[in-house]
């Protein structure tokens, strides 16, 4: 947890250690390693690309809208919030992604 990539970053990397490899087989294989399960697949608001982490305790983001950094929050809804919002909504709650968004430290 804490290592946020964009796929270009992951192809990047992969593509130095396997030169020719395409973009499509990473993005296959991040989401499969998501549907697995083994990463999380962070979506930020407003159409910027998606990040991934290896998949850890549950937590928010901070992403900073000045430089594009992302952050883990230590803060999860608790479950009596979650269950009363599926309440109310008439909906049944999976699972939670929970972005904050503002500026970071550095950029303050």
């Amino acid at each position: 947890v804490g290592c946020h990539r964009s796929t270009s970053e992951i192809f990047s990397e992969v593509a130095r250690r396997l030169p020719g490899i395409g973009a499509t087989p990473i993005s296959r294989a991040l989401a499969r390693l998501r549907d697995l399960g083994l990463v999380r697949e962070v979506l930020l608001p407003h159409g910027h690309a998606a990040t991934y982490e290896p998949m850890g305790p549950d937590h928010a983001h901070f992403h900073c809208t000045s430089c594009g950094s992302i952050e883990d929050v230590h803060y999860r809804l608790p479950n009596a919030t979650l269950r009363r919002i599926a309440s109310r909504s008439g909906v049944a709650i999976v699972s939670e992604n929970l972005t904050f968004e503002g500026l970071c430290a550095t950029c303050r």
